[in-house]
C-alpha cells in the first residue's frame, strides 16, 4: 500500500487556504505569528444559527437525574420544551458536585439562544477559569448537549442544522479495540470480530503500556504492526494509539514501523503535553500524526495546530467542552488544510455527538471513532425506532429533533434528582 507523503499531502491541502491565512498578516503585534488574526476570526465566528430561533428561550430549570449508575442532565425551558442527554457514568460519578454548584446555576434564567457566549462565559463567571481542564468541561458539555436537544426540538431540526449545513447523512466509522494487554494474535482475532460485527473498513488498537513502555511492550508492538496488516490486509485503513506511551526516540522507531506496513495515523506518540516532543515526533516521520483527545485550551489546540505537531487534530466532545467549541477547533484546523477526527468516549452515547458534529464539519475525517454502545440502557434513535448501529461500516446520523433519540419513559420515570 503506497501512502502520500505527510508533508507533501499537508502542504498541497493547504493551498486553498492561503487566502484565509493572509488575514493575520498585518497583525501589529510583531510576536504573533502571521496566522493570528486567522485564527481568531475562525474561533470568535459564531455557530449556532441564532436566526433559527425568533423567540426567546429561557432555561427554567436544570436537572441531574440518577437511576442505578446512569446519569441524565435535563434542561427545560419556560414553554416546557425538554432536553436530555445522557452522560458517560464513569466520568460523573465524581463530577456532579461541579456541574450542580458551578455550572447549571449560570445557565439557569439565561436565553438558550445566546449559547455561543454563554458557554464561554461560563468559564469566567465566579472565578470558574481556576478550574480550566477536561473536568470542568465536561460539565459543560454535558448541558450543552441538553440544551442543544431542547433547542432543536423546540424548531423541531436535529442538532447539527443548528450548527451548520448538514451534508452527510451517514459516516463511515473506525472500530476502536482497547485491549493493549492480550498477545498480537488475539488482538488480530478480536479486530477481525469487530469487523465482521460491524463491517467496519477501519479500526484502531492499542501500542506501548499507557503513559509508559516496557521491554515487553515494546516487543509485543514490534510483533502486531506487520501482524496486524498481513491479516487484514491493504484494503483496511489502519490507526493505532498510544496513550502517551513513548518517548520521542521510541516513537519515532514506532512510528517508522507503522510507516513501513501503511498505517494511516499514530495517536498521541508521546506524552499529551509534551508539546515540543509531539512536534519532533511528527517532524521526524511521514505518518500523520493524531492528538489532542486531552486537551482543553483553544491556544494550545492553536500552537498544535499551526506548528505542525500533529496533522489530525482531536478534540474530544467532552474532555474539550462540547460541540460549538470543538467546532471552532476545526475551523481553526481547516484554515491550515487539516482534517479533524474528533475523540469520543464509548460510554454516555458519545457516537451520538460524534455523528451530528460529522453531519456538519466539512473537514471531520471519512472514518469517526466508534466504540460500541456500553451503556446498557434502554433508547431508540427517532428515525428507525432502533438503537444506534453499524451496518456495512456507517452510521446513519439522525434527522429527528434534537439529538434525535428517545429514553425509555418507564426506564426515566424511576430516576431521581441528584441534590447539592
Amino acid at each position: 500500500m503506497k501512502h502520500p507523503s505527510r508533508r507533501q499531502f499537508f502542504k498541497t491541502a493547504g493551498l486553498a487556504s492561503t487566502g484565509a491565512l493572509a488575514l493575520g498578516a498585518g497583525c501589529s503585534n510583531a510576536k504573533s505569528s502571521p496566522h493570528t488574526e486567522a485564527f481568531v476570526q475562525a474561533w470568535n465566528q459564531p455557530v449556532l444559527r441564532r436566526g433559527l430561533f425568533s423567540d426567546p428561550i429561557v432555561i427554567e430549570s436544570i436537572d441531574l437525574l440518577k437511576r442505578d449508575d446512569q446519569y441524565f442532565v435535563r434542561a427545560r425551558s419556560k414553554d416546557g420544551t425538554i432536553g436530555m442527554a445522557l452522560t458517560n457514568r464513569q466520568l460523573m460519578n465524581s463530577l456532579y458536585p461541579m456541574f450542580l454548584i458551578r455550572i447549571a446555576p449560570f445557565f439557569i434564567g439565561k436565553d438558550a439562544r445566546d449559547l455561543d457566549t454563554l458557554v464561554q462565559g461560563v468559564f469566567t463567571v465566579n472565578l470558574n477559569y481556576k478550574w480550566q481542564g477536561a473536568p470542568f468541561w465536561m460539565c459543560v458539555a454535558w448541558l450543552e448537549f441538553a440544551i442543544l436537544d431542547l433547542m432543536g426540538k423546540r424548531i423541531g431540526q436535529p442538532v447539527g442544522a443548528l450548527l451548520g449545513d448538514r451534508f452527510r447523512d451517514k459516516t463511515s466509522i473506525y472500530y476502536a479495540n482497547g485491549d493493549r494487554k492480550s498477545p498480537p494474535e488475539n488482538v488480530v482475532e478480536q479486530l477481525k470480530a469487530l469487523i465482521a460485527q460491524s463491517g467496519a473498513r477501519a479500526v484502531k488498537f492499542k501500542l506501548g503500556a499507557r503513559m509508559r513502555y516496557t521491554e515487553a511492550s515494546n516487543a509485543r508492538d514490534l510483533a502486531i504492526i506487520p501482524l496486524v496488516r498481513e491479516e487484514l490486509g491493504d484494503h483496511t485503513t489502519l490507526y493505532v494509539d498510544s496513550n502517551s506511551s513513548f518517548d520521542a526516540p521510541t516513537a519515532i522507531r514506532m512510528g517508522r514501523e507503522l510507516q513501513k506496513y501503511g498505517y494511516d495515523f499514530f495517536e498521541e506518540p508521546v506524552r499529551f503535553d509534551d508539546y515540543e516532543g509531539t512536534k519532533v515526533v511528527a517532524d521526524s516521520l511521514d505518518i500523520p500524526i493524531a492528538g489532542g483527545e486531552q486537551e482543553s485550551s483553544q491556544y494550545r489546540f492553536q500552537w498544535l495546530i499551526e506548528k505542525d505537531a500533529v496533522q489530525i487534530p482531536q478534540p474530544d466532545l467532552l474532555f474539550f467542552g462540547g460541540l460549538i467549541r470543538s467546532i471552532r477547533v476545526a475551523r481553526m484546523a481547516k484554515l491550515m488544510g487539516k482534517k479533524v477526527v474528533p475523540h469520543m468516549s464509548g460510554f454516555g452515547l458519545g457516537i451520538l455527538y460524534v455523528l451530528h458534529y460529522a453531519s456538519v464539519v466539512t473537514n471531520s475525517n471519512e472514518f469517526q471513532e466508534f466504540k460500541g454502545d456500553k451503556d446498557g440502557i434502554p433508547y431508540i434513535v427517532v428515525d428507525t425506532g432502533k438503537p444506534l448501529e453499524s451496518i456495512n461500516g456507517e452510521i446513519g446520523i439522525p434527522k429527528a429533533p434534537g439529538l434525535g433519540v428517545e429514553f425509555d419513559p418507564d426506564y426515566l420515570s424511576a430516576a431521581k434528582v441528584v441534590q447539592r
